[in-house]
């Protein structure tokens, strides 16, 4: 009993103290999907991390991450990212917003 309550605990502070909670989506075909996404737009940017996400919607998915400069990293940028699904089953972002 006082190994769940210890698990429950840890896991509270996790969640409380802005942790993000796993996705059970595969985040490897987004992320290929905003480095084409990025490089398309001639942007010199690059994904840091996934912070929340990839969220699923039929044919389409939102994902929140961060990104850096691609070349020298320093400050990142938090952007929302649109998926739509192609009809050979990848996926690919549609555009971006800033938060």
């Amino acid at each position: 009993m006082a190994k769940l309550l210890i698990a429950g605990l840890a896991l509270a502070a996790v969640v409380g103290c802005g942790g993000k909670a796993a996705s059970s989506v595969d985040p490897a075909p987004f992320k290929k999907a905003v480095a084409a996404y990025l490089e398309r737009g001639n942007m010199a940017m690059a994904l840091k991390e996934i912070k929340s996400g990839p969220e699923l919607e039929g044919t389409s998915a939102t994902m929140t991450a961060s990104l850096t400069h691609a070349q020298m990293g320093g400050p990142s940028v938090t952007w929302i990212f649109t998926f739509e699904k192609s009809a050979d089953g990848t996926w690919k972002a549609t555009k971006h917003a800033t938060q």
